[in-house]
């Protein structure tokens, strides 16, 4: 009989409705038991100028351990951009080998979507020294082969998670000057 004294008060409970109140502060203003209905916007990339290939003196070394000894990268931070809605950050990557040969590239690299492209290719010996991509295309950072030295620009240098540093702090771990992590350094209250 002492299981019926416990049963009996839970029955009617549930009947009653007691136990089904909802739990949600959402669902309780307004009744409605669905999720918020997010609408995500589809990205699109900026479309933009591809800067002029820069001076001999505005090449910064960035310290890359994915790079052969003989290998160097250089980014260049007077042109260094951070597209306002796509949030991908633009730059000049220069790897040069101690042979004196190199390779100059304009890139963009989306840290949410871990994904790089090359815009233009640089030959300073050639007339024009610029050749742009006529067809761009997207990359995963991942799998695909010599993009390692990317992927640490990627995480040491350029972004903070899935989102790109402030020009600031990319200036600096450019120079080996490392801040910890923080994920609300680039927010902004726009209210």
């Amino acid at each position: 009989m002492p299981i019926y004294k416990y049963l009996i008060p839970l029955v009617i409970l549930f009947s009653q409705g007691v136990l089904s109140e909802p739990t949600d502060r959402y669902e309780e203003m307004t009744g409605e038991a669905d999720d918020f209905d997010v609408v995500e916007k589809p990205w699109k990339e900026e479309q933009g100028e591809i800067p002029p290939l820069p001076g001999k003196d505005d090449w910064v070394p960035v310290r890359l351990d994915s790079l052969p000894t003989n290998q160097h990268a250089f980014i260049v931070l007077k042109s260094l951009t951070i597209g306002r809605r796509d949030q991908v950050v633009r730059y000049w990557l220069s790897i040069r080998s101690d042979g004196g040969s190199a390779m100059i590239t304009y890139e963009g690299l989306h840290c949410g979507n871990r994904n790089f492209v090359v815009y233009a290719y640089a030959y300073p010996q050639r007339k024009p020294p610029l050749r742009p991509v006529r067809n761009p295309k997207w990359k995963p950072l991942q799998g695909w082969r010599g993009t390692a030295y990317r992927w640490e620009l990627m995480q040491d240098v350029l972004c903070s998670g899935e989102v790109p540093r402030s020009l600031r702090q990319i200036e600096e771990s450019a120079k080996g000057r490392y801040e910890k992590m923080n994920p609300f350094d680039n927010w902004t209250n726009d209210d």
